[in-house]
């Protein structure tokens, strides 16, 4: 890490007013020098990972000293529902860390997910992991917020030893919410047996479990995420009705079509056309009040 980028980056930190994170907000780092310490809010869900830097060299870890007063504590707020899904994602069914995520998801949580310690995890490792979010963070360059996260989830993967977890089978409630936060993050892949593999459970039962908490069967609800991120797709972009329908999972647009005007009542032309129809009444609305706003000014 280039220690002179990295004192930058700290120092556009420390200049920043001092915000608190907010129930799902992304990703928030904030730093202060240790004379200076803040209340650190501890309500909000979400991951927090925090480290102190020297303040004359950053790039040196605090190991042989204790910190003083113009040390700098950075502290990151990584938003829990996000971040969690990327790291479900990412992380081998079989390993450690996969299970400290499941029973970490399958649980409702009301506060924070701290990690400040690492166990037996290369210190120097993780500050460097650390210091490349502070300047991904500072420097805000394109795509700066996926630079974190993926840095985020390799601090975190690394720090999983030291994350307790805890025994014992989830209940059919937490169990449900799990699955429907895979069914949500991953709606064009997921499939039944996919699921039972990864939670290590029957997939009659799991099928069964659905059907009786959700009132519809696993296809179904697979359907319907998969019909409302194609009419997001649809009206945010303009991605064609071919890309559309396999980005969300169908090989072909025949049956994309009849699905989605089941479920919406019109064609994905047509929702298409509704966004470009909205638009345009916005933009006419827009034109409206700049004339009325100059005309007031004209009079004035």
């Amino acid at each position: 890490m280039d220690e002179a980028r990295l004192k930058r980056a700290l120092e556009t930190l420390l200049a920043e007013p001092q915000e608190h994170p907010e129930p799902g907000s992304g990703t928030l780092l904030v730093a202060y020098r240790l004379r200076d310490r803040p209340a650190i809010p501890t309500s909000v869900p979400c991951h927090i990972l925090r480290t102190t830097y020297d303040a004359e060299h950053p790039a040196h870890l605090l190991l042989d000293r204790r910190p003083g007063p113009d040390d700098i504590m950075v502290y990151a707020f990584l938003g829990k529902q996000r971040l969690d899904r990327v790291l479900m994602a990412l992380a081998p069914s079989s390993s450690n860390f996969f299970q400290v995520l499941v029973d970490n998801l399958g649980q409702e949580q009301q506060g924070t997910t701290e990690i400040a310690e690492a166990g037996e995890v290369d210190p120097a490792m993780l500050q460097d992991i650390f210091s490349l979010m502070v300047v991904a963070y500072a420097e805000r360059r394109e795509e700066w917020e996926l630079t974190i996260g993926g840095l985020a989830s390799a601090a975190i993967a690394l720090a999983s030893p030291a994350i307790r977890r805890h025994p014992g089978r989830r209940s059919p409630d937490d169990l449900v919410a799990l699955l429907l936060t895979e069914i949500a993050a991953h709606p064009e892949s997921v499939t039944l047996q996919g699921l039972a593999e990864r939670f290590s459970y029957n997939p009659t039962y799991l099928s069964g479990l659905l059907h009786e908490q959700c009132g519809r069967t696993f296809s179904q609800l697979v359907r319907e995420q998969r019909m409302l991120r194609a009419h997001q797709l649809l009206t945010d972009t303009g991605l064609s009705v071919a890309k559309v329908a396999a980005m969300v999972g169908y090989e072909g647009t025949s049956n994309f079509h009849r699905l989605f005007r089941e479920r919406f009542g019109e064609t994905p032309a047509q929702a298409r056309a509704g966004r470009s129809a909205r638009r345009a009444a916005m933009m006419e609305a827009q034109v409206h009040d700049d004339r009325l706003r100059e005309a007031r000014d004209d009079q004035g």
